[in-house]
């Protein structure tokens, strides 16, 4: 039986800077030309421009909503429309951040804040694939300067990759992603 991919991105809910939405936009596109299920934290900023690219290129997105994020109202900043699928976790955010690397198969992560941290050890702890875009911001940059080894301490549960370009991003996150899935189912 065939089940897609489920790639996991841990991003802001800020809209970065231009160059980091171009990027998040070719890493949205071919997540969807492969056809990958693309799921996020569900909300505002740059996830909403994921899901919409994701949307317009014909793939699925799942958005794993914390309670907070369930009853916004249109106009909201973080009221994300593109969500082809929502959860709603009824849990906090750091709940839901268990859902999405519980769900996935690889995560990629793109500039991100704290709640992109949590998600980043979270998938560390599991063994789950973990690939960084460079040239993101915030706490991509971060996690390349903190933990330039790939690794985030002496267990090695999995190794950190960092990317150079979104369609790498996007190519080594499927190749691990199928490890991953060989190895566990």
């Amino acid at each position: 039986m065939y089940r897609r991919l489920q790639i996991a991105i841990a991003t802001t809910y800020d809209i970065p800077p231009e160059h980091v939405v171009e990027k998040a936009k070719a890493v949205a596109r071919e997540l969807a030309k492969r056809e990958c299920v693309v799921l996020t934290g569900g909300n505002g900023g740059l996830m909403t421009i994921i899901a919409k690219e994701v949307n317009e290129a014909g793939g699925i997105t799942v958005g794993i909503l914390a309670k907070e994020l369930e009853d916004l109202p249109c106009d909201h900043p973080w009221h994300n429309p593109y969500n082809t699928i929502e959860i709603r976790s009824g849990a906090s955010f750091a709940i839901r951040s268990f859902v999405l690397v519980n769900s996935c198969d690889a995560l990629i992560v793109i500039a991100g804040g704290s709640g992109t941290l949590t998600e980043v050890a979270m998938a560390y702890n599991y063994g789950k694939p973990i690939v960084v875009l460079r040239g993101t911001g915030m706490i991509a940059e971060t996690l390349e300067k903190s933990f330039p080894d790939g690794y985030l301490d002496h267990r090695k549960t999995t190794k950190i990759v960092f990317a150079d370009t979104p369609e790498e991003a996007v190519e080594i996150a499927c190749r691990k992603a199928e490890e991953w899935r060989r190895r566990t189912t």
